[in-house]
């Protein structure tokens, strides 16, 4: 089949694509080669030469390399209809990177049509600026893009605008020189250019927010004045930014977003106002609680994106306003039964925070219920926030140790619990730590090495292998606290065969015990034998 490309459309090439699904790479290097010779052809028209620019975009949008047309491209680019100039920009927008040579040679051709009478010949040139801007290009261009800031028409002016955040980044010098005239287009007589400055100003502020410090009174009056929501939301969170640096700026914001978060129906435009409260306005109690309710209405909806992103806000409150965050309790506690493990997640990592002496045992029942019904990663994350809370600066909020020793001790018989690690460390710092509560772990210790499914679970899972080691070392150190009769069976569970079939760490911890055991239950019966030896463990330390 032959096929004629010259002077045909992309219609043509789309066309000719998909009836060529089982051909493509041969027919797409038969329309390289055509494309190729349009463009070199010196009969060529600028129509034919554009138009294969055009064609060789979409192939290289498809992933076929079109940097050897860069040349063309910058060729296509100097035409003087509008119409082809736009291909050959289009083509430079998507082609040209930091490694184009000849992006050199656009130099003088930016300046030109900065120059032109056609306001949409200034703006093609801008946008294509934007996107193929070097260190190079830059320097010998800000000079242009901040005269044309002051142009006559609103659209190039904002353009301008825009196209000064891409030349700041790769020619940073420029930006000390040509602030005050971007700093003057805060004050605009288009909306558009006064939005375009605040875009840029906001996404250098977050570079450096103290830069822009001095800014905060005239953000503050377009705070006041503008009505137009997407730049609200730039000029909150710029101020958010600002606020941690200058205190008295969040005592003064707290009237203007009181009232938009009381009568704004936009849900962008009001979590970017509680979220701003959350990280530099939370000094101020009422607008913390004012945030707080509206939060609820985020938690409590349908849309899984404003659930999360509620939660996610909370956590912010969080850290500062713990007990207002809990007022909620219940309605976070909800979300662990989510369908989405995100929200469950999200609403896990602020049970931590909600958790005082007082409601401890509540809040480890209701994680306790989910540990049941959960699996995977999430049923890990809930038994690790289950240590977490409860040895939370030095087990603060347990007041009943027994309780925490057996709730330890549910968690390892629970099926699919993969957290031998955590709950081995757990029970041997407190047994160890709280004397008081030693009988009664030791008593514990002995029915977790009893358990015969909770052994055969172990060697399934290495991990609750853990637990059994600290059964067994703890059994051991404190068989003092063994009841009559407990040391036979204690011997018997750690000298049992079976116990070959665990870790080898684990088969050294049981035979080094069943000697602490065999020794203590020695003294049990013939103190005298013994040599009167006391103290609380009945071997020392391992």
């Amino acid at each position: 089949i032959s096929y004629k490309m010259f002077e045909k459309t992309l219609s043509d090439l789309v066309k000719g694509l998909r009836s060529n699904k089982r051909r493509e790479s041969e027919f797409v290097a038969k329309c390289i080669a055509e494309i190729k010779d349009e463009l070199s052809g010196k009969d060529k028209s600028q129509q034919v030469k554009a138009n294969a620019v055009l064609k060789l975009t979409y192939l290289q949008m498809l992933g076929h390399d079109m940097s050897w047309a860069s040349f063309h491209i910058v060729e296509v680019m100097s035409f003087p209809s509008f119409s082809h100039k736009r291909l050959g920009y289009l083509g430079a927008s998507v082609s040209f990177n930091d490694e184009t040579e000849v992006v050199l040679l656009c130099t003088n051709m930016f300046k030109k049509d900065f120059s032109s009478a056609n306001p949409y010949e200034v703006g093609l040139a801008i946008n294509c600026l934007a996107n193929i801007c070097t260190n190079d290009l830059a320097r010998d261009l800000v000079a242009d893009v901040v005269a044309l800031m002051n142009s006559n028409r609103a659209y190039v002016r904002k353009k301008s605008v825009l196209v000064m955040y891409k030349i700041f980044l790769k020619f940073p010098d420029a930006l000390r020189p040509s602030f005050p005239k971007l700093k003057e287009k805060l004050e605009d007589r288009d909306t558009s250019a006064v939005s375009c400055a605040v875009n840029v100003i906001c996404e250098l502020a977050r570079k450096n927010p103290q830069n822009y410090l001095a800014l905060a009174p005239l953000f503050f009056k377009l705070l006041t004045l503008t009505a137009n929501n997407w730049m609200l939301i730039k000029i909150v969170k710029l101020l958010g930014a600002l606020c941690p640096l200058e205190p008295r700026l969040g005592k003064k914001l707290v009237e203007p977003l009181t009232n938009i978060i009381n009568t704004t129906p936009a849900k962008s435009l009001l979590y970017e106002c509680i979220h701003t409260v959350s990280v530099g306005m939370t000094p101020h109690l009422p607008i913390v609680q004012l945030s707080m309710e509206k939060l609820k209405g985020f938690v409590e909806d349908e849309d899984q994106n404003l659930k999360y992103l509620g939660l996610l806000a909370m956590g912010n409150f969080m850290r500062v306003h713990p007990r207002v965050v809990a007022e909620h309790k219940t309605m976070i506690l909800k979300c662990l039964d989510d369908e989405d493990v995100t929200i469950r997640h999200r609403a896990l990592d602020l049970v931590s925070g909600m958790v005082t002496k007082r409601n401890l045992s509540d809040i480890v029942r209701i994680l306790m219920e989910h540990v049941a019904a959960a699996e995977g990663a999430f049923r890990h994350d809930l038994v690790a926030k289950i240590v977490e809370v409860c040895s939370a600066n030095g087990y603060a909020a347990v007041t009943d140790f027994e309780w925490y020793v057996a709730t330890l001790c549910r968690l390892a018989r629970t099926p699919g619990v993969c957290n031998g690690h955590h709950l081995r460390q757990q029970l041997m710092d407190v047994i160890i730590r709280v004397r008081m509560v030693r009988p009664y772990g030791v008593k514990m210790m002995v029915e977790v090495l009893r358990d015969e499914d909770m052994f055969a679970q172990s060697s399934r899972d290495p991990s609750l292998a853990e637990v059994l080691y600290a059964a067994a070392w703890l059994a051991g150190e404190f068989a003092v606290f063994l009841e009559d009769g407990q040391h036979q069976q204690v011997m018997k569970a750690l000298l049992s065969p079976r116990v070959a079939s665990l870790p080898e760490h684990v088969q050294s911890v049981y035979i080094h015990n069943a000697l602490k055991v065999y020794v203590s239950a020695a003294r049990t019966e013939n103190p005298a034998a013994a040599g009167g030896g006391g103290g609380d463990g009945g071997g020392g330390a391992a």
